[in-house]
C-alpha cells in the first residue's frame, strides 16, 4: 500500500533526474574548437588553423580530425597538453582548460613534422 502513493511521484522523479543529467552534461566540455591535421604533397604538414584564441581558465574541447596519409600527434608541454595520437583518418577529442594569458604552440612530435609546418599557436588573452 505505501509503494502506490510514492507511484504518483515516480513521473516528477524522472523530470528530476533527467534535468539533473541534462545540467551536467551540458558545457562539461566548453567550446569546441575543431582543429584539421595533415600534409600537402610538397611534404610541407598542417594544423589548421595557425592561431586559435581563448580566455584564461575558458574549457574548450579540441575536435582534432587527421585528413593526412598518416598518424600524427598533438600535444604541447607549454600548455601542459599530454600527447595524443591521432591515426590517419580519425577525430580525437582533447579537453583542456586554458592557462594563464601567452602564447602556447601546439604541436606533432612526430619525427620531422613539427619542423614541416605540424604546428599551432593558441592565444590566451582576456576578453576585449
Amino acid at each position: 500500500m505505501i509503494a502506490r502513493p510514492l507511484a504518483r511521484f515516480a513521473p516528477l522523479a524522472a523530470a528530476v533526474l533527467l534535468a539533473a543529467l541534462s545540467l551536467a552534461c551540458s558545457g562539461s566540455e566548453g567550446r569546441r574548437i575543431d582543429v584539421a591535421a595533415g600534409d600537402r604533397p610538397d611534404g610541407s604538414m598542417y594544423f589548421e588553423p595557425k592561431t586559435i584564441t581563448v580566455q584564461p581558465g575558458e574549457k574548450v574541447t579540441f575536435y582534432v580530425r587527421n585528413d593526412g596519409s598518416g598518424d600524427h600527434e598533438f600535444e604541447s608541454d607549454e600548455a601542459a597538453i599530454e600527447e595524443v595520437v591521432i591515426p590517419k583518418g580519425r577525430l580525437r577529442k582533447v579537453a583542456w582548460t586554458a592557462p594563464k594569458s601567452g602564447d602556447y604552440p601546439i604541436y606533432c612530435d612526430i619525427t620531422g613534422h613539427r619542423q614541416a609546418g605540424m604546428e599551432l599557436t593558441v592565444r590566451v588573452q582576456p576578453a576585449q
